[in-house]
């Protein structure tokens, strides 16, 4: 399956709705939380969140931040990447057809877009059925900066 169409950019998509119901309150931490992922251009694992949200608030708790997580993630507000060093990196859920590629050395994580996911799912369909709900394709190599040195 040929796929040179790969397009690089960074993505601001973020969705600028109200706060949704966050279990039974959506309390000022929860708030907080949830604010400063919808803002976020960055891929944030739970200790930067935390620190983050600790230098706005300093009552924010590391299982607070824990807790929203998960309720964003059962919300299917939030994304949880995995990457293949366990590192567990969360972003606001944008539309399908994002990948990343992730820096081995400095952790540098850049989205790109391509058509190859489509013609995937094209593929599976036809050929063995699937109505694919997911792909994800997450690539490691090292960026110009970190192959430089």
């Amino acid at each position: 399956m040929d796929c040179p169409d790969i397009r690089l950019e960074i993505r601001s998509d973020r969705r600028d709705d109200a706060v949704p119901a966050l279990g039974q309150r959506a309390t000022r931490q929860r708030r907080l939380i949830y604010d400063i992922l919808r803002s976020s251009d960055e891929h944030l694992d739970v200790e930067t969140l935390y620190r983050k949200a600790r230098d706005i608030d300093s009552r924010v708790s590391l299982s607070t931040v824990y807790r929203t997580i998960a309720l964003l993630k059962e919300s299917r507000l939030v994304d949880e990447l995995l990457f293949e060093d366990d590192r567990r990196c969360y972003e606001f859920k944008k539309t399908s057809g994002h990948h990343h590629v992730r820096c081995q050395s400095c952790g540098r994580i850049v989205e790109f877009e391509t058509s190859c996911e489509q013609r995937l799912r094209d593929k599976l369909h036809s050929q063995l059925g699937f109505d694919v709900e997911s792909v994800r394709i997450d690539v490691a190599g090292y960026c110009s900066n970190c192959r430089s040195r």
